[in-house]
């Protein structure tokens, strides 16, 4: 079996380098020998709706609302999870899956409802490193958050992980991100992928089972010393 990942709209969703996060999963499944192909998909691409990993990622507001569009076109995302597809998306692409999320002009836009969220203006822009304690068993997590909007459960749902630093979904939740059955999201940029390969690992597992660890120690070096700045 091969297994498809998807990258969904780089070019309207790849404002803060989450392409990197497709990169190196593809590179960690490579180094394990597991066969798989990677599908760009852009704004006038049909999405593929049975594929097996799809990535969103972060954006400014006009391409996050003509993302939300181009997504909601013949419920394609429903279609996604429907047939068992995983996601990991990143602040806009995180936004974007929920019931709404602000644009400019004080404007509220409707979300594609596949998560419990919904995403409210912030009153200052939340940018900065980020750190997490996870909860999944994994190391602390580590990224980048560049966000205007406030993200809070409209039902009782998962976090990602609790902030040790920064801000992540805001609104005095104290957390990051929210981990569904599905869905993986997250307002790190970094990519988080890069910076925190056990992630990239545990999404990845969620889809084809544990993975043998791969001995390539400077990644989890990169990782360390990058969380030891920010404490």
């Amino acid at each position: 079996m091969t297994l498809t990942l998807v990258h969904l709209l780089p070019e309207l969703l790849g404002t803060y380098g989450d392409r990197g996060n497709v990169e190196i999963a593809s590179w960690r499944l490579r180094q394990r020998g597991i066969a798989h192909e990677v599908i760009n998909v852009g704004a006038n691409d049909r999405i593929p709706v049975s594929a097996d990993l799809y990535f969103l990622g972060g954006g400014e507001d006009d391409a996050q609302i003509a993302a939300r569009e181009i997504l909601e076109r013949d419920g394609a995302v429903r279609k996604i999870i429907n047939n068992g597809g995983h996601i990991f998306a990143v602040c806009a692409g995180f936004q974007i899956l929920g019931a709404s999320f602000p644009a400019s002009q004080n404007r509220t836009m409707i979300g594609l409802g596949i998560l419990p969220i919904e995403t409210l203006a912030g009153a200052q822009r939340s940018v900065g490193e980020i750190l997490l304690k996870p909860t999944i068993d994994i190391a602390t997590l580590s990224g980048f958050e560049n966000h205007a909007g406030q993200t809070r459960f409209l039902d009782e749902a998962q976090p990602l992980g609790a902030v040790i630093h920064g801000v992540g979904n805001g609104l005095e939740a104290g957390a990051d991100g929210i981990i569904t059955d599905q869905v993986l999201a997250t307002y790190m940029h970094g990519p988080a992928f890069a910076r925190n390969p056990e992630l990239a690992d545990w999404f990845l597992s969620r889809k084809i089972g544990v993975l043998e660890k791969l001995d390539a120690p400077i990644f989890q070096q990169l990782h360390d010393e990058r969380v030891a700045s920010v404490k």
